[in-house]
């Protein structure tokens, strides 16, 4: 039998409130984290999932000033998505990008509405 696997991208800080168990099943999975520092696009992710409310704050310094690092940073989930993802998330992502808030306020509501904290959007 060969091993499928699905990416599914881990944002933020909080890996360890997740089991292993949790994120199983969603199986075939391979969590991915994705550091401050960037992510590979050795990887297509089938769905995202936000380890905290305030994920975003490890992703930029200047995110109560300027939404531009986050903006570019769902630009690429987007762009690094596999063809047939049906990830919920995605989808929000998605809207962000297309309907961007009129205020930087509005913004960090929609980016702290990507977090789930039971896990069961992806």
């Amino acid at each position: 039998m060969v091993k499928t696997y699905r990416f599914i991208a881990l944002l933020g800080d909080g890996r360890e409130r997740f089991s292993d168990k949790e994120l199983d099943q969603e199986w075939p999975t391979e969590p991915v984290v994705i550091d401050a520092y960037g992510f590979s696009d050795v990887y297509r992710y089938a769905g995202y999932v936000f380890l905290n409310e305030e994920w975003f704050t490890k992703y930029s310094k200047n995110w109560h000033v300027s939404s531009m690092e986050i903006d570019n940073l769902l630009v690429n989930l987007v762009r690094y998505a596999a063809n047939d993802s049906q990830s919920e998330n995605l989808v929000k992502i998605k809207a962000y990008l297309e309907t961007p808030p009129d205020t930087l306020e509005q913004a960090i509501d929609v980016w702290k509405s990507f977090y789930d904290p039971a896990l069961k959007r992806i």
